[in-house]
C-alpha cells in the first residue's frame, strides 16, 4: 500500500498486470489522533454478545475435544482452523488488500471459501479497513488505532462503532480492483449466505 506520507499518486500491479492506482487523500495530514477525546465510543452490544458467545462456546468445545471428542473430529477442527487462517492472511491480507502475489481462479476460490469460513466480514470489507488502517495508521481514521490501547487495538474495535473518520476515509480509498474482480464482488453480494454454507 502507498506509504503515509506520499502526496502523490502510487501505482500497484494485480493481476494480469492491471495498474491498481492508490489515490491519495490531499487531507492525509489532517487526520490525527484527537487528544481531546470529544468522540465517545458507543458500544455495540449485538457484537459483545455475539463475541462473548463464540468465546464461551470455543471454551465448552475445548471441553469437549478434550473428554469426549473422536480424533476424527479433532483432526477436522484443525484443519478448518488453518484453511480459515489461510483465508485471512494469504487470501484477504496478502493476495486481496497488498496484491502481494497473483493466484488462479482455483486459487482465488479456494481462499475466498477459506476466508468465508473465518467470518471476518467480506474480503471487500476486510481488504477496505486493512487499506484505511496502513493509509492512516495510529489515527482516528485507523479502524484499530493502537493509541486508543491494547484491547481497543486487538479486540475492542470489533465490539465499538467505527470512528466518524474510519467511515470517511474508508470512502475514499480506491478499491477498484476489488470490484473488477467476480469472486470478491460474488462473496460480498451473497456473503450472509455464504456464512451458512461455509461456516455453520
Amino acid at each position: 500500500m502507498a506509504p503515509v506520507g506520499r502526496s502523490a499518486e502510487s501505482v500497484q500491479h494485480c493481476e494480469d498486470n492491471a495498474e491498481v492506482v492508490i489515490k491519495s487523500d490531499n487531507n492525509d495530514n489532517n487526520v490525527k489522533t484527537n487528544a481531546n477525546n470529544e468522540y465517545k465510543t458507543q458500544i455495540v452490544w449485538r457484537n459483545v454478545l455475539l463475541m462473548g458467545s463464540l468465546h464461551i462456546g470455543a471454551l465448552y468445545g475445548g471441553y469437549i475435544m478434550l473428554t469426549a471428542a473422536k480424533y476424527q473430529t479433532v483432526f477436522a477442527w484443525f484443519l478448518m482452523y488453518m484453511c480459515s487462517g489461510l483465508g485471512i492472511t494469504a487470501g484477504a491480507h496478502r493476495l486481496w488488500s497488498h496484491r502481494s502475489y497473483r493466484a488462479n481462479f482455483a486459487l482465488r476460490t479456494l481462499l475466498c471459501i477459506f476466508n468465508t469460513m473465518a467470518v471476518q466480514n467480506s474480503i471487500y470489507e476486510w481488504c477496505r479497513d486493512h487499506r484505511v488502517h496502513h493509509k492512516y495508521s495510529e489515527t482516528d481514521a485507523d479502524p484499530h488505532n493502537a493509541n486508543r490501547g491494547f484491547f481497543f487495538a486487538h479486540v475492542g474495535w470489533l465490539l465499538c462503532r467505527k470512528h466518524p473518520d474510519v467511515s470517511s476515509k474508508g470512502r475514499n480509498v480506491d478499491l477498484t480492483d476489488l470490484m473488477h474482480d467476480p469472486l470478491v464482488r460474488f462473496q460480498h453480494q451473497h456473503y450472509r449466505l455464504l456464512i451458512l454454507i461455509f461456516s455453520v
